[in-house]
């Protein structure tokens, strides 16, 4: 019975020792007598935002960069553009100004040969009006001729003139033809000219009002 009370009696001391050496170690909070009390300075005010510059980031100057590339591909694109359409007009005028003179120098050669044949034409009906004359006057082409038997001269004579007008009417059809064919293709000739010139005059009055 002692041992128990002396057991509890120590561990009471051990204990009772344990929170007087805390309370020993804890630091005071109270200041020392005499000293003047410090007071704490009030809180400064938040220091209001400033606005920061905005910042690019390499993305957007990519896209910056892009939309500037783009930009300057569209102009570039369009001034192609016109140009092509320029050099396609050009072309096209440079085109009908050779088919123009082409057309010209044909139908001149066209004319040419409807100038020939006219004027074989006109050879023709000058043959044939001088044998037509020649046979009025027969009796002076027998005369002319000397023949000995009259009858079988005149008869003679009268064949070779006959056939001289059929081979020269013959001509004249072959002839009267090949002018028809060619005043055919002097008038396309005309008709094409007339249409290109009109065409390039169309064309340059155009040039000069976008000019302006």
């Amino acid at each position: 019975m002692r041992r128990n009370l002396l057991s509890f009696l120590l561990t009471i001391t051990a204990a009772i020792a344990f929170f007087a050496s805390g309370a020993a170690g804890q630091p005071t909070t109270q200041d020392p007598p005499g000293r003047p009390r410090q007071t704490k300075p009030p809180p400064k005010p938040a220091p209001e935002p400033v606005e920061q510059p905005l910042l690019t980031t390499p993305i957007q100057e990519q896209d910056e960069a892009m939309r500037r590339a783009i930009t300057n591909l569209s102009t570039q694109i369009g001034l192609l553009a016109d140009e092509m359409r320029n050099l396609r007009r050009e072309t096209e005028r440079n085109s009908w100004i050779m088919e123009l003179l082409l057309n010209e120098d044909r139908l001149a050669k066209v004319e040419d040969k409807i100038q020939d044949a006219n004027n074989d034409k006109a050879q023709l009906d000058a043959r044939e009006l001088d044998i037509q004359l020649r046979l009025k006057n027969i009796q002076r082409e027998l005369i002319l001729r000397g023949g000995v038997r009259r009858d079988e001269s005149e008869a003679a004579i009268r064949s070779e003139f006959q056939r001289a007008l059929d081979d020269i009417r013959s001509q004249q059809v072959i002839n009267q033809q090949r002018i028809a064919d060619l005043n055919g293709q002097a008038a396309r000739f005309r008709a094409r000219v007339e249409a290109l010139r009109k065409k390039l005059e169309f064309i340059d009055e155009k040039n000069e009002k976008e000019e302006k």
